[in-house]
């Protein structure tokens, strides 16, 4: 369940049981209200029939016309809520009974139901009888009121219960808000530690404190794995540099007796000798360079035309590749700002792979604007990536299918990558159609450099 669907349901509960509350109390004031009205009608009733021999006899007509003995009679029974309606005693009784709707005309469901709870009181008298009953219009007003304080009820209890709901809802929920929260950043790749502080003794409380336990551990993980892995590149980078002072001597004297006569040692085993050792050499290098990437700053980040790197990097391959290294620069100036020692290295890379893996037909480098992005693209006519190149091509010492018979570390690509990303750019590789495969660079161009354009 969504913690805001949660937090909606709390406040939907909340509401309905304020909601409840309201009609309960409604019902119970309702029937307290009605009997308190009937008590009143029922003494109204008995205290005009008492008076009503004696204002009879007071009347001073002999007379007596009935509508007006009858509005002579509520002017002296006021202010009792009463009216009267006076017949001659030998007159059919008055049509006032249960359910009966036109007694009285036009009086809404709830008047009708409270007058028929109490019945007319008949007064004889001198060969008259009057009929007493409550005034509707005494009901109407009990009515008003009684809706407009249920209306002030309902607001009050509904309010009421919204703010409790929030209010428990941020106590209850607020750890659990923040646990989720701070486990999205887990899954998110920030591992910055934050521990959820928490008085609640729930289980939503112990859920908080098992995470503040499970962030402990994962710290303390995290840190020894970052000293060891940084123990690990410090190994490398000694071990690279210890290592290459007495592989270049050895290379040194290898390339010596493959330079003299050939009675002196065998000439195939020289070579090969020869160019083991220079591999090693060569892998020996790139790991410095990738311990050098992972745990040091750039070297001289500076702004620099791409065009111009392109340009001069057929020179870094033999006379042989170069034949098949094409160029095709931008118009104008794609200015970045990176290491330009480190870009170049990476394009070095990319390239010399593509020169490997790409067969006998010829490679392309590209440079280009997407936007505020500058775009290389290195092209080539081989057999392209497969699935699982994809998936580990920018992995340390990966090497796909195509590359068996070709020399190479695996290393290339991995260090091309680091370069990239710490020019804030991506990297990314793709299929062509027709056949071949392609690396695609994009860095953000220099904000300047984008302004003028």
């Amino acid at each position: 369940m969504r913690l805001t669907s949660l937090r909606s349901r709390l406040i939907t509960w909340y509401i309905t049981t304020g909601a409840l509350v309201v009609l309960c109390f409604a019902a119970l004031a309702g029937a307290v209200t009605g009997g308190m009205l009937a008590y009143e009608g029922r003494e109204a009733l008995l205290s005009a029939a008492r008076q009503i021999p004696g204002l009879a006899t007071a009347y001073p007509s002999r007379q007596r016309n009935t509508n007006a003995f009858d509005a002579y009679l509520m002017r002296r029974l006021a202010p009792l809520p009463v009216l009267t309606r006076t017949v001659p005693q030998s007159a059919p009784r008055f049509p006032l009974h249960r359910g009966d709707r036109h007694a009285f005309p036009a009086q809404n469901l709830v008047v009708r139901m409270l007058m028929e709870e109490i019945h007319p009181l008949d007064v004889a008298y001198d060969g008259s009888r009057t009929t007493i009953f409550v005034a509707p219009s005494f009901y109407g007003r009990s009515i008003e009121w009684y809706v407009i304080l249920m209306l002030i009820v309902t607001v009050v209890v509904i309010v009421a219960s919204w703010r409790m709901a929030l209010v428990v809802a941020a106590n209850s929920l607020d750890p659990l808000l923040r646990t989720t929260a701070a486990l999205n950043r887990f899954g998110d790749g920030d591992f910055t530690p934050a521990s959820v502080s928490t008085n609640d003794t729930s289980e939503v409380g112990e859920l908080a404190q098992a995470y503040n336990r499970a962030v402990q551990q994962i710290t303390r993980a995290l840190e020894e794995r970052s000293r060891a892995s940084a123990e690990l590149r410090q190994f490398v980078a000694d071990a690279g540099h210890q290592l290459r002072t007495p592989l270049t001597v050895v290379i040194g004297y290898l390339s010596s007796m493959a330079a003299r006569s050939p009675c002196v040692a065998d000439p195939a085993q020289l070579a090969k000798m020869l160019g083991q050792s220079r591999r090693m050499k060569t892998l020996i290098d790139e790991l410095i360079m990738l311990a050098r990437l992972e745990h040091v700053a750039p070297l001289g980040e500076t702004s620099f035309d791409v065009n111009d790197v392109v340009r001069e990097l057929p020179q870094a391959f033999s006379a042989e590749d170069q034949r098949r290294l094409h160029v095709e620069l931008d118009s104008g100036a794609v200015t970045i700002h990176a290491a330009d020692t480190e870009f170049r290295e990476a394009l070095v890379a990319i390239t010399d792979n593509a020169v490997k893996y790409g067969g006998d037909g010829p490679v392309t480098i590209s440079v280009g604007r997407t936007g505020d992005e500058c775009e290389i693209v290195v092209r080539d006519r081989g057999p392209g990536f497969s699935s699982e190149d994809f998936k580990s091509a920018f992995d340390r010492f990966y090497r796909g299918g195509a590359s068996e018979g070709t020399s190479g570390t695996g290393l290339g690509l991995a260090i091309a990558a680091k370069v990239v990303a710490r020019a804030r750019g991506t990297i990314e590789l793709r299929n062509l159609q027709g056949g071949g495969a392609g690396c695609v660079i994009r860095v953000p161009l220099l904000r300047s450099a984008t302004a003028l354009t």
